[in-house]
């Protein structure tokens, strides 16, 4: 009988070394919350989102156990490493439709182009005026 209350103490103690993470949708972002058995918040602890086995966002947690990453993906894993093996891997999924804004990168990428190109229109530009002289 000591021996099976000692086991169902052991198992007891295990709780308090336990990670709970949840995490929801607010608007475009994916708000993760993580505490400690007790309620304690898992401060600082590293959140990595996790998709395909890849890292595709990192950001740690603020004094409340907070983070907030930008939904990048319908479903991924996000990885809670509150140090000391208190690690827990959760999966989210969502049905929200993801808006990429390739118009904008698109824009960006045509305007490094041409500044490129100017550019090196102005350098030897330059240096045909001074080659002139």
């Amino acid at each position: 009988m000591k021996t099976i209350a000692l086991i169902l103490l052991f198992f007891a103690t295990l709780n308090a070394h336990s990670l709970k993470v949840f995490a929801d949708i607010d608007g475009d972002f994916v708000v993760i919350k993580s505490y400690f058995y007790g309620n304690s918040p898992c401060k600082g602890c590293r959140v990595d989102i996790i998709k395909d086995k890849k890292v595709i966002q990192n950001t740690t947690t603020d004094e409340n156990g907070v983070a907030r990453v930008k939904l990048l993906a319908n479903e991924f894993e996000i990885l809670v490493d509150g140090s000391l093996a208190h690690e827990r891997k959760i999966t989210f999924t969502t049905d929200k439709e993801i808006i990429e804004n390739k118009e904008d990168s698109t824009l960006i990428y045509i305007l490094k182009i041409v500044g490129s190109i100017a550019g090196i229109i102005i350098f030897f530009g330059f240096l045909y005026f001074i080659k002139r002289r």
